[in-house]
């Protein structure tokens, strides 16, 4: 953590910084993510249709460049992981998250998953009903996305 001198508390941002710029302290910050599912997607919060009927994992982060930050957090830019196509696909690559081809058997499947998560979203009053009716209609005409 930086140090800023004694009478500033960076717990809270206050007191009065007597050491600008401020030097390298003792004590590293720790780096705190969400909770995930074994998809990799956030548990807390409102989860939406997308989340509830994933075709892949989203975060609200992203590693930097073996170049460049390695390993380091962007935030604010945001990584979409989509899931294998099929089992076989996924066990040749080592992907622990189950396939499309095993989450959904068809296009029926996924529309139904969609149609359920959508009506339950509608109840709860999350979702409108007329955005519910356009996602619906795109998992039916677009069939089983692939991408965000």
């Amino acid at each position: 953590m930086l140090d800023f001198g004694a009478e500033y508390n960076a717990a809270d941002t206050s007191g009065i910084i007597s050491i600008e710029p401020p030097r390298s302290g003792e004590v590293p910050y720790g780096v705190l993510v969400h909770q995930v599912n074994e998809d990799g997607n956030d548990l807390g919060g409102v989860r939406g249709l997308h989340l509830q009927v994933p075709i892949g994992t989203y975060t609200g982060w992203n590693l930097g460049r073996q170049d460049r930050f390695e390993d380091g957090f962007c935030s604010l830019t945001g990584s979409f992981i989509p899931f294998a196509r099929t089992k076989q696909e996924r066990l040749a690559t080592g992907d622990p998250r189950l396939s499309l081809e095993e989450r959904y058997s068809n296009n029926e499947s996924y529309v139904a998953a969609m149609r359920k998560a959508a009506n339950e979203l509608v109840s709860a009053r999350l979702l409108l009903p007329q955005d519910a009716r356009r996602l619906l209609a795109e998992a039916e005409t677009d069939r089983l996305r692939l991408g965000p």
